[in-house]
């Protein structure tokens, strides 16, 4: 067992080493994880229909792919793959209603990564002008999601439009946190790949085991730490978190604390002119 799950967890931390720690979920097309592991018991002909919907889609026939999941959907009812590219052709199409009752009733079926799906709900919260229900949803993504940052940094990013700079800086704080550490970044790891396994499986149950008892954490010095830093060291999206947290720190007049994050994102992107203009400000304030 021990083997399986260090193979599980060495593949795991070279994806990291890869940069394949995205969000990609924004705009995915055909989500292996929505995807029925077996059509055993199912209708071949809605699996079909499913499928030519997944290739209008990939070329942007939003109508024509719309079509095919609806046939498919009327055979399978609850074919959850279908439901879930419905609901993104609706989003791509701007037909946002329709996309959040799809995405809501694929919630109902319990898909195996509703953190994707609140995820985009938000998104279409934000789009459509309702920054208080946006923030619940990335708010409840944030909570499940392997890999919560991105949740944060949005969630943070409403709140600093609507001027709420304390909840903003709490936000983006805990971008950072689960962000900044191997720690944080290997337990993600083990919870995608956990969802690869049936939950009375003994691979998912010990991986739950060694996620709920921390013991993940003595077998990070077996990695290479500095692989990681260097990684945080150049990446352009926590530059912009740091900007953030530094201006709405500004906001507040703590330019002290404001300093730091500013330079911390100057470090990581030199040529980064926000920043760089924001520290121009607080510097003025703090020398006078």
């Amino acid at each position: 067992m021990d083997k399986k799950i260090n193979t599980i967890i060495t593949y795991s931390i070279m994806l990291i080493w890869g940069l394949l720690i995205v969000f990609g979920f924004i705009t995915f097309l055909s989500p292996d994880w929505l995807s029925e592991l077996s059509v055993s018991g199912k209708n071949v002909e809605a699996i079909s229909l499913k499928n030519h919907g997944d290739n209008f889609l990939k070329q942007k026939k939003y109508n024509l792919a719309i079509s095919q999941y609806i046939a498919a959907l009327e055979i399978v009812p609850e074919l959850k793959s279908a439901i879930a590219n419905l609901a993104i052709t609706y989003q791509k199409i701007g037909k946002f209603n329709k996309a959040i009752i799809s995405f809501k009733h694929l919630l109902t079926l319990k898909p195996e990564y509703p953190g994707i799906i609140y995820y985009n709900l938000g998104e279409i919260y934000e789009k459509t002008n309702q920054p208080k229900k946006a923030i619940i949803y990335f708010t409840k993504a944030a909570d499940i999601s392997a890999f919560p940052e991105k949740s944060y940094q949005k969630a943070g990013q409403i709140y600093m439009e609507q001027k709420d700079w304390e909840n903003a800086i709490i936000n983006f704080k805990l971008a950072v946190v689960n962000k900044k550490t191997i720690e944080n970044s290997y337990k993600g790891m083990l919870l995608t790949n956990q969802r690869a396994y049936t939950d009375t499986s003994e691979i998912f149950l010990e991986i739950e085991k060694t996620v709920k008892t921390n013991s993940y954490i003595n077998n990070i010095s077996k990695y290479d730490n500095k692989v990681f830093i260097e990684q945080l060291n150049s990446d352009i999206d926590l530059a912009k978190t740091y900007n953030n947290i530094g201006y709405c720190l500004a906001i507040q007049e703590n330019y002290n604390e404001a300093k730091g994050y500013l330079e911390k994102a100057i470090k990581i992107s030199p040529s980064y002119n926000e920043a760089i203009n924001n520290l121009k400000v607080v510097k003025a304030f703090l020398e006078q």
